[in-house]
């Protein structure tokens, strides 16, 4: 009798790093952010065999998968051909306690906070989802829970800060250095929600493309097609 086994690999890991909700059992970020494709992801999961689970601190994505050299394991390639176009794409809700809890704008319909893997944020090995943190700009205005750098040192907003009251970044009343330096969701990512047009309001959205990454690190393929299983990393700078 012949076996028929179907086998599936990660297309790509999205790691959430928030230290408040880490604990000795594991992550609890997924009690506070709930994770959705959207309706055309939803589509092109069940065209290309995709699949996705909330496991601990990461989102993980699979797809079905066959060998390209049986009997070796690895590599492995995607059982249904990818178009070049092909991008999954993540909604993100927050709950109020995440907001409590993240230095972050509680974003909504006007505007998002959007992570890619077209972007180039490689450190220490990590594939970061977030941009550089930005650098403050004294003609500009923030919202609460912006985060900026000034000087090689990470800054975020106790209270909105508009740019015609010319308040200084060294103000305690509105702004509040932060330690320790590290890459987190910064001003530089939040983005217009007129043009990143999830197709319902919420906090973040993520997109992996296939095709039109800045560093090839990112590809969810490589050049003969096998599957790379990038991880990526998507952290939050905690208020506890």
């Amino acid at each position: 009798m012949d076996v028929i086994r179907t086998i599936y690999k990660e297309l790509f890991n999205i790691r959430l790093v928030h230290k408040a909700f880490a604990s000795a059992n594991g992550s609890e970020i997924f009690n506070q952010l709930t994770v959705t494709p959207d309706e055309e992801t939803k589509v092109l999961f069940d065209r290309l065999e995709i699949g996705y689970r909330c496991v601990d601190d990461s989102i993980v994505c699979f797809v079905r998968s066959e060998l390209v050299s049986p009997p070796a394991k690895e590599p492995k390639t995607s059982f249904v051909t990818f178009d070049a176009d092909v991008k999954v794409r993540f909604l993100l809700s927050a709950s109020p306690s995440f907001l409590s809890k993240t230095y972050a704008v509680a974003t909504g319909s006007s505007e998002v906070y959007y992570f890619t893997n077209t972007i180039n944020n490689i450190q220490s090995a990590n594939l970061y989802l977030t941009k550089v943190i930005e650098s403050y700009n004294a003609v500009k205005s923030y919202d609460e829970g912006t985060i900026v750098n000034s000087g090689g040192e990470p800054f975020v907003t106790l209270k909105p800060v508009n740019a015609a009251d010319s308040i200084s970044i060294g103000n305690t009343d509105f702004w509040k250095k932060i330690l320790p330096a590290e890459q987190v969701v910064n001003n530089a990512d939040l983005a217009d929600a007129n043009v990143v047009k999830p197709n319902r309001t919420c906090f973040a959205v993520i997109d992996v493309f296939r095709t039109g990454t800045t560093n090839a690190t990112y590809d969810l393929f490589n050049g003969s097609e096998n599957l790379m299983s990038p991880v990526y990393v998507l952290p939050f700078k905690s208020k506890l």
